[in-house]
């Protein structure tokens, strides 16, 4: 992802800017053109390998002829493209940051944390990770962004920035079935947890994060290994 940050008066933007979507639109878009218009060439020559598959449906594509037929071809393709930059875009997270609050896009959802509710923030591999004053994770999400550019933004505003990473990275537990040091509601969502990590289910991983962190454990992953942490009451 091309990286971007805005300076606009007292905010830092990053994220997806202008520029971002020219590449992305611009980029998938011709590419779909491209291959679309080429596409019965390029089945006409797949056909004639004796070991290529679907042999049946490169012989359709191959029986496409006509001008007409090659735009209407060559535009379905930049059809699929801009739905592929589309979705690109959407999954693209936005940071806004102020004085005052850091406000996260994504997927079309918002969420605003005030500055006051902020102890720390940090990079985890490609992950920022938001916490707040007893130690819950706030906020942790994906972000695609040069970290001198995420850094900056933060540390412009003021916000406590901890180039060492997680300050709790030597308190997480790696998790076993049946850990007795949790409760067993934890556990049942731990395991659930780890079949979601297993079959890369994103939104079930992230909810069952979430319903952990209403238990009281703080919870990361390495792979299909799961970490987890009590948090610090107050």
């Amino acid at each position: 992802m091309t990286g971007s940050i805005s300076l606009k008066n007292k905010k830092t933007v990053i994220g997806f800017s202008t520029t971002t979507g020219i590449i992305l639109y611009g980029g998938f878009g011709a590419a779909g053109l491209v291959l679309g218009y080429f596409l019965p060439q390029l089945a006409a020559w797949a056909v004639k390998l004796p070991w290529v598959p679907f042999e049946g449906p490169l012989k359709l594509i191959n029986s496409f002829s006509g001008i007409w037929l090659d735009m209407i071809i060559a535009l379905l393709g930049l059809i699929v493209g801009l739905v592929i930059a589309s979705v690109a875009v959407k999954e693209t997270l936005v940071v806004t940051i102020t004085d005052e609050e850091v406000q996260l896009d994504k997927d079309g959802h918002k969420q605003t944390i005030g500055q006051k509710e902020i102890d720390t923030v940090f990079l985890d591999g490609k992950q920022l990770v938001i916490l707040g004053k007893s130690g819950y994770e706030l906020a942790r999400e994906k972000i695609d962004e040069s970290p001198k550019m995420v850094v900056y933004g933060f540390k412009r505003h003021g916000y406590s920035w901890s180039s060492e990473g997680d300050p709790f990275k030597y308190e997480y537990r790696r998790w076993v079935p049946d850990t007795p040091d949790i409760s067993t509601t934890a556990n049942a969502l731990m395991r659930a947890r780890e079949i979601a990590l297993q079959k890369k289910d994103v939104k079930d991983i992230k909810d069952l994060r979430n319903e952990l962190i209403k238990l009281g454990y703080i919870v990361r992953e390495e792979e299909a290994r799961q970490y987890w942490r009590k948090v610090h009451k107050t």
